[in-house]
Order: C-alpha cells, then sequence, then structure tokens
C-alpha cells in the first residue's frame, strides 16, 4: 500500500487518545503559574520593554525565563508525547496593557515553537474577538462570536491567551481527534480510507498572487506515518467553502466519512468542555487535541469585550509526520506560514 493511503489498523494507546473522563481525572495537563514564574516574566517584559524591542522582534535569547526552565520541559512533554493540551492558570493578567500581553505571549512562545503568521495580514498574533460579521463566506472564525465546529488551527502549534471573558457563553471544546479515530477504527472502519485520502481545502481568498483559491493537495484528516503515529488536520468550513467556490460537491462516501468523525467528537464521552478565564494560557498540538467553542455574547461595554489573543507556532520536533499535505497544504500559502524573520526578509507586514 502507498505511504499516501498507509492506514493504522490498531488501537490508538498514546496519552493523546483520551476521553473525557481520563483527561478529567489528570490533572497534570494543567500547570498552575507561581510568583516566581510571574516574577520571572515580569523581568524579561521590563527588559523588552527597556530596550524597546516590538514583540516580533524578540528572540528566546532576549526573553531569558530560568525560573520556567521545568515548567517548559513539562509543556513540551505534554504537546509531545502527553494529552496534547496544556493550560497554564495563574496569570495576573489585569496586572498588564494589552500591548504587554502581546510581548508576554510572544516571549513564552519563543521557548515552544517559532511564531508564524495567520492570515493575509501578516499577523503573528491575531485577536480572538467579534468584529461583528456574518460567519459565512470567506469571513473566518476567529471574527465571530458564532459557535464553532470542531477543527484544528493551521500550524504545529496553537496558543491562546485569555485577556477577556463574554458576558455569557464561549466555553471552549476539547477533543482527540486520536480518540475519535479508535471509535471510528471500532464502529465504522469504511471510513478510515476516505479520511486518510484527503480534502479540498479553499484558502477563503487569502492566497497569494497567482496562486489558486482553493489548494492543489488534498489534505487528509488522518495521516498514518510508517512507525504507526497517527496525526490529523480538520477544518471542514474550509472543505464546504471548496464544494462552494468550485460547484464540486464531495462523493457520498466522502461526506459520510466527514459527517461521522464529526458526531463522534461531540459525543458527550469525548468531548471536554471549560471556560478559559482571564489569565489563562493554553497551548495545543494541532494534530492530537482539536477545539471548538460555544457562541457567546459580548459585554456592551467595548473596553469589557471578550478578547484572546492567538499563537501560532512552527515546531518540527513536535511529531513524526512523513505527508507534506497534511502539515504544510493548509498552512503555506499567501502570506500565511511565515515566520518573524521571513516576513522581516520580505519588507515586513
Amino acid at each position: 500500500m502507498p505511504a499516501a493511503t498507509r492506514i493504522r489498523r490498531t488501537p490508538i494507546t498514546e496519552p493523546a487518545a483520551w476521553t473525557r473522563a481520563e483527561i478529567e481525572a489528570d490533572p497534570t495537563w494543567r500547570l498552575p503559574l507561581s510568583p516566581g514564574h510571574v516574577a520571572d516574566l515580569d523581568g524579561a517584559l521590563a527588559a523588552v520593554k527597556a530596550r524597546g524591542m516590538p514583540f516580533r522582534a524578540i528572540t528566546r535569547a532576549d526573553f531569558p525565563l530560568p525560573a520556567w526552565d521545568g515548567l517548559l520541559a513539562r509543556i513540551r512533554e505534554i504537546l509531545a508525547r502527553g494529552r496534547g493540551v496544556a493550560l497554564l492558570r495563574g496569570l495576573p493578567v489585569e496586572r498588564y496593557t494589552d500591548e504587554d500581553a502581546h510581548l508576554l505571549f510572544w516571549g513564552i512562545g519563543t521557548h515552544l515553537g517559532e511564531g508564524v503568521t495567520q492570515n493575509a495580514a501578516a499577523e503573528l498574533i491575531a485577536g480572538v474577538h467579534d468584529r461583528g460579521q456574518d460567519y459565512k463566506g470567506d469571513v473566518r472564525a476567529y471574527q465571530v462570536n458564532a459557535e464553532l465546529a470542531m477543527h484544528c488551527d493551521n500550524s504545529d502549534i496553537v496558543g491562546l491567551m485569555c485577556l477577556r471573558q463574554a458576558a455569557r457563553g464561549g466555553e471552549t471544546l476539547l477533543t482527540s481527534p486520536l480518540a475519535v479515530y479508535n471509535r471510528i477504527l471500532a464502529e465504522h472502519p469504511e471510513h478510515l480510507e476516505a479520511l486518510h485520502r484527503g480534502f479540498p481545502y479553499d484558502r477563503k481568498g487569502e492566497q497569494g498572487p497567482g496562486e489558486p483559491p482553493i489548494g492543489e493537495a488534498p489534505i487528509p484528516l488522518f495521516h498514518t506515518a510508517s512507525d504507526g503515529t497517527v496525526s490529523a488536520r480538520y477544518a471542514r468550513s474550509y472543505i464546504t467553502r471548496a464544494e462552494q467556490r468550485s460547484g464540486t460537491p464531495l462523493p457520498p462516501a466522502a461526506k459520510a466519512a466527514l459527517d461521522c468523525f464529526d458526531r463522534i467528537a461531540l459525543d458527550p464521552a469525548l468531548l471536554l468542555e471549560f471556560h478559559l478565564r482571564p489569565g489563562d494560557i493554553e497551548f495545543a498540538s494541532n494534530y492530537t487535541v482539536f477545539h471548538a467553542r460555544r457562541g457567546y455574547t459580548d459585554h456592551p461595554d467595548p473596553a469589557r469585550k471578550r478578547m484572546m489573543l492567538r499563537l501560532w507556532l512552527q515546531n518540527d520536533a513536535l511529531r513524526r509526520i512523513e505527508d507534506d499535505a497534511l502539515r504544510f497544504g493548509f498552512t503555506r500559502f499567501g502570506r500565511h506560514g511565515l515566520t518573524a524573520r521571513q516576513l522581516a526578509a520580505a519588507g515586513g507586514a
């Protein structure tokens, strides 16, 4: 069987294939920040501010966090070989301006990977907040307050920092696509081939000059590496938009496979739900943890409206992936997927 269609036929047993009961009973992915961790952040923040550094210019060497050595090692282990998600709690975010929060978030991120751009505006940190748009067409999920379906982001690691909560709603939902894989293997193995074969992804109008509006290579939902490691990549809204733009619906077998995945991913036995609170920082592997969000209602006061900061990190050592379409097909087009160094070399934003 060709490598592109290699399919694992045995259950996944790694810690990232968790059920809700398993991850709720496991405290090791929830990491409280100590006063020493916060003091370290404050010292690094003061140093980069004294030098007048914009966040995108900050490197790991510019933002030393010696008190974080053990914590950072734990986060890396969780993302690569653990549950796939790490939740940091205890940052007194009310003490910082939004600009300081950008510096802090980027500085922490430099110790976990290399930040990459997220949209046609080449933003390296995106503000996740409601911009009053309808979630349709080329509008992207982070710009609306609507309920969001289960998906991953377009990078190796995604980070979210909560600055302010909504007035109502906005709960975070997480599921393990590896646990979903196990259920499909047990209950509907006939769908695994279609899920490995891949799907067209739209670029939502953010392609570069001369690039097609739909990606050239199909992107698999599941990829099985030669050592049996399974990784996942999924955002159905991009697949649906590709159907609309091309006028070509998915074959019935492909649609049935996606419907099966969506149904199992939202099974209460697999679904973890919680609120990200102000000061929370979540890092997740996009290959082993998918996320969704409940719709929300904002505060009428603009200063209190829900605001998250989103960081996309590239980390070549995170996971064994042997399919460039899965890793890069959804991430490198237009001004997406550029590092700060590449952006600077190209003339900035």
